[in-house]
């Protein structure tokens, strides 16, 4: 989310031809979050989980013989 404040706060700059103080930079930054936040809490939960099921369903099917102990212990050898 970083880089999108980055992006925001260069564009805002190049437009207002001003030099921002390092207050005035985190006071901005922290607008933006917290509107970026108000804003995601107006969508409805199913909407902000479509994405995160899509990508589950795009998977496929969960394999029944996968055994997740044995592929954890693994990672750790």
């Amino acid at each position: 989310m970083d880089d999108d404040i980055e992006r925001l706060m260069s564009l805002l700059l190049a437009m207002s031809e001003e030099d921002v103080e390092a207050a005035e930079y985190r006071e901005l930054r922290a607008h933006l979050i917290s509107e970026l936040v108000r804003m995601q809490a107006e969508q409805d939960l199913l909407e902000r989980l479509r994405p995160i099921q899509d990508q589950v369903d795009r998977m496929g099917a969960r394999d029944p013989d996968f055994d997740l102990k044995s592929f954890m212990d693994a990672g750790w050898e």
